[in-house]
């Protein structure tokens, strides 16, 4: 991540509306804001270095715990929020989130990369290991789908939660043809 040194004018309108709109903060107030997509971390001119690279170091923190207080990041935060305020200790918590979020979908990605290839193998065979039951298979999607809850991500809905564990009962040899052994 690279960082700018800036005065609040120099902001790009996006983040001048997220400071003003997401965080409730004015444009005199800028501390420090991120460009996540071009990897930019925008800090005010008047923020000592010590404090920039503890910035940097509470984004680039590979785990969820960055604001525990057992973290070797836990202070700073504490730190961060006693002198410049909430909006910049969420800004840089925002910015830990979506690296965490990157960091899982690549994971996700590389994971499916090497299961689907299984998966097709199975759908293109003559002989799978267990026979695909479609009407089976949808009204246990059916079921999870008329849930009408969210996923924790909002990513897929809860038919799709229910067609996973369906396939994982399957797999542990709980079910044999769709009914419970």
């Amino acid at each position: 991540m690279t960082v700018k040194r800036a005065v609040p004018e120099e902001l790009t309108e996006d983040l001048i509306f997220r400071l003003n709109h997401l965080y409730h903060a004015e444009l005199g107030e800028f501390i420090v804001m991120a460009d996540n997509r071009k990897e930019i971390l925008y800090v005010n001119k008047k923020v000592p270095k010590k404090d920039i690279d503890g910035f940097l170091e509470v984004i680039m923190f590979p785990d969820y715990a960055v604001a525990d207080d057992e973290s070797p990041t836990g202070d700073f935060l504490n730190y961060v929020y006693e002198k410049y305020g909430f909006y910049a200790y969420r800004a840089l918590m925002d910015a830990h989130s979506w690296r965490m979020e990157q960091k899982e979908k690549k994971r996700a990605e590389e994971a499916a990369e090497a299961i689907i290839p299984l998966i097709e193998k199975e759908v293109n065979s003559d002989n799978p290991i267990v026979e695909y039951d479609e009407l089976l298979n949808f009204e246990i999607w059916k079921h999870g789908f008329h849930l009408d809850k969210s996923t924790p991500k909002h990513t897929t809905n809860y038919g799709s939660v229910y067609e996973f564990y369906f396939g994982y009962l399957l797999g542990a040899g709980l079910l044999k043809g769709g009914t419970v052994l």
